[in-house]
């Protein structure tokens, strides 16, 4: 097994990122991230927030989000290790996300493909953690 630098396991931190994936879900439900939608926004951000230009900053906020917890999970600020806990929380949300709102998934932009139902980005996902995992076991 690899020395990790962190002091807790692989275990202790994918519940740890599950738990985060799981809080962020639910706060994620309730988001309005398109502030050109809400009446009370003020209008200047109406004005600099177009609807594309939040799907876009919300994307870049999302992954400095989930970037940190992983970073704190490996120790490493850039390794296949921090890779691999930002993929496994991000797509534990996005299920999660799925699992919570009651819905079949759907394609909301060009970067979230779903076909039948299914998310192709979370089953790359799935595909990349399964067979990267004994990499990260040592």
């Amino acid at each position: 097994m690899r020395n990790f630098s962190s002091k807790l396991g692989i275990k202790e931190n994918l519940i740890a990122l599950t738990l985060f994936a799981s809080i962020y879900a639910l706060l994620e439900l309730g988001m309005q991230w398109d502030p050109s939608k809400d009446p009370a926004s003020p209008q200047w951000m109406k004005d600099v927030f177009s609807p594309v230009f939040s799907l876009y900053f919300y994307r870049i906020i999302y992954s400095v989000i989930f970037f940190y917890p992983a970073y704190l999970a490996s120790r490493k600020l850039i390794s296949i290790d921090t890779l691999w806990y930002f993929i496994y929380a991000s797509t534990m949300e996005d299920v999660l996300y799925w699992i919570f709102d009651l819905k079949e998934p759907y394609q909301w932009a060009w970067f979230y493909p779903v076909f039948h139902g299914l998310p192709i980005d979370d089953l790359i996902g799935f595909i990349f953690l399964g067979l990267t995992f004994k990499y990260l076991k040592g």
